[in-house]
């Protein structure tokens, strides 16, 4: 009988440390969405983003011009002028990648969506192609924020650090 409560015990306790330790959290990762240059969000030239005003996030400064699914997802929100798509990953994470900074004001030009709103995507599947160099000569910053927009819903996020990045390379860690 000292032996059954003493295997009960351990394995309560093991438990607890499991969880103290966070090994029962499910850990989520994010792809990149383009090739370029991460930079910390708080970095970015824009308030909205730079403060976090609609979520935590982190920034690519783009080598390229193809967003790329991040997950597994389906598309929310397929902005008109393509400058910006919302997913929703099939792990829960609501993402906004907004391809430039004040990029809406071209209403479009330069910008190809290649999916719409309500489509489901793989990981990888390009999304938008865009003209850096267009978009850049008309005097608009390619600066892409890729912003979480439901944090709460998980106990930890953190973001690669600041450097070069290709699209499919970890980019945001969650823990629900």
């Amino acid at each position: 009988m000292a032996s059954v409560c003493l295997f009960v015990f351990i394995f309560i306790l093991f438990g607890r440390v499991r969880v103290m330790l966070g090994f029962t959290r499910k850990r989520i990762v994010i792809a990149a969405p383009m090739d370029g240059i991460v930079i910390p969000i708080t970095e970015v030239d824009d308030p909205v983003f730079s403060e976090e005003v609609l979520g935590r996030g982190v920034a690519i400064k783009p080598s390229s011009g193809c967003v790329r699914a991040p997950a597994k997802a389906a598309i929310s929100m397929m902005f008109e002028t393509g400058h910006a798509v919302s997913i929703i990953t099939d792990s829960g994470v609501e993402l906004l990648i907004h391809v430039g900074l004040d990029t809406v004001k071209l209403k479009g030009k330069h910008y190809t969506k290649l999916k719409e709103s309500d489509e489901n995507v793989n990981m990888g599947d390009a999304l938008i192609v865009f003209d850096t160099s267009a978009i850049t000569a008309e005097g608009y910053d390619t600066m892409t924020p890729i912003v979480v927009c439901n944090p709460d819903a998980f106990s930890e996020i953190s973001f690669a650090k600041k450097g070069i990045i290709h699209a499919g390379d970890p980019l945001i860690t969650l823990k629900a």
